[in-house]
């Protein structure tokens, strides 16, 4: 199974993006976002993670869900098929239906088995 990674916030490195501004507020709103993307993908809560120490690096086995914030500094991740931008908003509420249509549509999603799919 694929690892999903959920990306709002970096801790680390020159560019340090905050949702809010609050570092426990920040991990408790990714965290949310993660549960209930993995409840709503009927995945292991293991094969959906928060990163909050990203550099930048992409690697092609692992799928990333990160804030459109993030996204705007630099328009290179999103030549990555397994890059997908989440609104901001999205992750401040928890709200996982905007990222399951777009995993859906880029087809990294199985539909049938409600499964993530190796795309490496």
């Amino acid at each position: 199974m694929t690892t999903i990674k959920v990306i709002g916030d970096i801790l680390s490195g020159n560019y340090q993006p905050t949702l809010t501004g609050n570092r426990i507020v920040d991990a408790s709103l990714i965290d949310h976002f993660f549960q209930n993307l993995a409840a709503t993908l009927h995945l292991p809560p293991i094969a959906v993670t928060a990163e909050h120490h990203w550099n930048f690096k992409v690697d092609p086995t692992v799928l990333y869900l990160v804030d459109q914030r993030i996204i705007q500094v630099t328009d290179r991740l999103l030549e990555h098929h397994n890059v997908i931008a989440v609104t901001h908003s999205d992750l401040l509420r928890g709200q996982v239906t905007l990222a399951q249509n777009q995993l859906q549509s880029k087809h990294l999603i199985n539909t049938n088995k409600k499964d993530v799919q190796s795309f490496s």
